[in-house]
Order: structure tokens, then sequence, then C-alpha cells
């Protein structure tokens, strides 16, 4: 009689257990949209002081024009802009959007994160419940795509990569990998890294051997190897033509805007790079 009380008790933990996990999977999705603003805030602060060689580790936030420093209700993303109706409280100067649209920006991470997996769930024919919602797995595409974003929106303000993004990135996407796939994902990720360097270092030196000047930045070498550190060896490849399509046809974009042709127009590679990334680290994740 004990034994058949004691297998029950255990078939009840068991079922509440597996009621957690359901419970917990089901907010999974929730978690990057509230903590979205916060992050999108913190890159609006990468965003605007890298550009201008400023320190984003140390100095309070600050109104531009009086250098009142802003309390923190005055923080709070997207709401405060709103609530002030995008002025300084203290001096009412207006308070640059650039905030307010990278906040936004921040929330369509999660978006794609969680629609790329819907619809992945979809076309193979599992009801949409299934999809995976793992909230490890989310947080790290959230956090690739969230650093993708500062990267994309520097370089296309002053034409840099910074190494104080690229680099940390390129050890999260490793760390990512063993952590999630162990040692085997680790040996995968570290091949797609190197590749990835080697690859764009050596078309960086061809082409100034050839042209005489730089025609691919030591910044891009390096997010290219950040993403073969996120997505592998095999993905590779799909990035690079992924990038050069989206290169090739802002550069026609470029030209057909100045109406003028120039085989010495440049522009930003980061944000074509960071797309292919992007799109390869979503599909993978969301098989």
């Amino acid at each position: 009689m004990a034994g058949r009380e004691d297998s029950h008790h255990r078939l009840a933990q068991l079922e509440a257990i597996r009621h957690c996990r359901a419970a917990m999977m089901s907010l999974a999705p929730v978690v990057p949209f509230v903590i979205a603003p916060f992050i999108g805030s913190f890159l609006g602060v990468l965003v605007r002081r890298i550009p201008r060689g400023e320190s984003f580790a140390i100095g309070r936030s600050h109104c531009e024009d009086c250098q009142t420093v802003l309390k923190p209700h005055e923080m709070i993303p997207v709401l405060s802009y709103l609530l002030q109706k995008g002025k300084c409280r203290t001096c009412g100067s207006r308070i640059d959007p650039h905030h307010l649209r990278i906040e936004l920006t921040a929330l369509a991470v999660p978006a794609c994160v969680i629609a790329t997996r819907l619809l992945t769930a979809h076309e193979q024919g599992f009801p949409l419940a299934e999809a995976d919602f793992s909230l490890p797995l989310l947080l790290a595409d959230c956090f690739l795509g969230w650093m993708l974003l500062a990267l994309a929106w520097i370089d296309r303000i002053c034409m840099r990569l910074p190494d104080v993004l690229t680099l940390p990135l390129l050890l999260a996407g490793l760390a990512e990998g063993f952590v999630n796939g162990g040692t085997e994902a680790l040996l995968d990720r570290t091949l797609g890294a190197v590749c990835g360097w080697a690859l764009f270092a050596l078309v960086a030196y061809g082409y100034r051997a050839l042209r005489g000047r730089s025609g691919l930045g030591g910044g891009d070498v390096k997010l290219l190897a950040a993403g073969g550190a996120w997505i592998g060896l095999a993905a590779l490849p799909i990035v690079v033509v992924l990038a050069s399509a989206f290169g090739i046809v802002i550069a026609l974009a470029t030209t057909l805007r100045a109406q003028r042709f120039s085989m010495t127009v440049m522009i930003p590679f980061g944000p074509c790079l960071a797309a292919a990334i992007w799109l390869a680290r979503l599909t993978l994740t969301a098989q």
C-alpha cells in the first residue's frame, strides 16, 4: 500500500514538473520583448558615443544641450520620450529621435526570432504551440541580433566596425556553441571563425595589391569571423553570397541616386554582412 502511494506521489511530482516547464516555455517569448527596449536604450548609447570616440562604460546619461544628468524616471525606454514629448525636462531642448528609433528597432529583433520559429513550425506541419521557444536559445539569438544592429548602425554612421563590439561578439559565439552543442559545435564554430577571417583577409589583401587602395576594412574581416563563430563553417558561403548581393544592390541604388557612375563609390559593408549573418542564424536555429 505504501509503495503504491509513493508511486502516485512520484507521478504527481512529474506531472507538476511537466506543467511547470510548459508554463515557462509559454512565457519564454515574452522575456525578450520585456528587455528589448532597455537593450535598445543601451544600444543607443553605443551608437551615439562610439563614433564620437566617447566612452560608453563610464559617465551617466545626460542632456546633450544643458548637460543635466537624467533621473531614472527620465530614462524609461520609449515611455519617457513620449511623456516628455521628445524634449528635455530641464531646458526644453529637442531630444534626438535617434534614441526612440533604436529602442523601437530593438523590439523588432525578438519579433523576427519568434516569427521565424512560428513560420518554420507551420511549414513543417507542426502545431504552432510546439515551436521551439527555449529561453536560452531565444536570448542567444536576440543577443546576436542586438549586437549586429548596433554594429550595422555604427558602420552606417562612420564606416567603422569597432573591435570593442566585434571581438566580444566572436567570443560569445564560441561560448554559445560550446554551451548548447558541446565540443563538436565549438570545433565547428572555431573553424567558421578562422575560415571567415582568412577568407576576407585574403580578399582585402588581394584588392589592395591589385587596386592600390583598401576595398574591405579590417572590421568587415572581424565581423565575418564573428559570424562564423555564431553559424559555423557550413553556412559561411551563404553569408558571403548574401552579403555580396546586398552590397551590390546598395551600390547600384547609391549610383542611381547620385546619377553618375563611379568605380570608387564607398558603401558601408557592415550592414550587408550583419543582415546576412542574422538571416543565416535565424534559419539555422529555427530548424
